[in-house]
């Protein structure tokens, strides 16, 4: 596995110069943008960056080639998560520091500890578009993955419209209210629970994906 965690890094330094412009323009809009749009945009960002990896060996038979070495279709997958959660998570840990640092700059005085539950919410939604996102690419391939993501989030977006109109505003917020007063330890563990169960059925399906491919 470690060869292939070589290779995939070696492939995304090739790209130095959109990685540079890249993270120069996270600075700038860490700067520059109030609010917490960096903490989603960067590790956002640095999850499609380790994901298009699976496009660079998808070219001229990688597959064929990468399965000719003493690995097998799910210690690839294991990689790709890896590297994926990896990828994000550091881009993550960088987007915590500039907001902390242009927050510093813009408010003299921030509560850290204050900013630790809002901060750390982003790390969960993160890894549930990757369970989504990394099995559709391996099935479908770059560009189809991108026409099918469009579609699920579609679907998704009518789907809460209807949920919004069945229900009614008075209830949905009736059900918030009722959230809030949960025990937040219980909701942080539900919300740890439901994402490792979400990422272990996405790594599931990326084996069975891999594995019924023509390689």
């Amino acid at each position: 596995m470690a060869g292939l965690f070589e290779k995939d890094i070696r492939l995304l330094l090739r790209r130095k110069q959109m990685l540079v412009l890249f993270l120069a323009l996270a600075v700038v809009l860490g700067f520059t943008q109030e609010g917490t749009f960096i903490l989603g945009y960067l590790p956002f960002l640095g999850m499609t960056l380790t994901i298009s990896t699976i496009s660079y060996d998808e070219i001229d038979n990688g597959y064929t080639f990468l399965m000719t070495l003493p690995i097998d279709t799910k210690t690839y997958v294991k990689e790709k998560y890896l590297l994926c959660l990896s990828g994000t998570f550091i881009s993550w840990i960088f987007a915590v520091v500039l907001y902390f640092v242009s927050k510093y700059f813009r408010e003299s005085s921030t509560v850290i500890a204050n900013e630790i539950p809002m901060i750390i919410s982003f790390l969960p939604v993160m890894v549930l578009a990757m369970a989504i996102m990394i099995p559709t690419q391996l099935k479908f391939g770059a560009e189809k993955s991108r026409i099918v993501l469009f579609i699920i989030f579609g679907i998704t977006a009518i789907l809460s419209f209807l949920f919004e109109k069945v229900i009614g505003t008075e209830r949905i917020n009736h059900m918030l209210i009722k959230l809030e007063n949960i025990n937040d330890a219980v909701i942080g563990v539900s919300v740890v629970l439901f994402v490792i169960l979400a990422a272990a059925i996405s790594y599931v399906i990326s084996c069975k994906v891999m594995q019924n491919k023509e390689l």
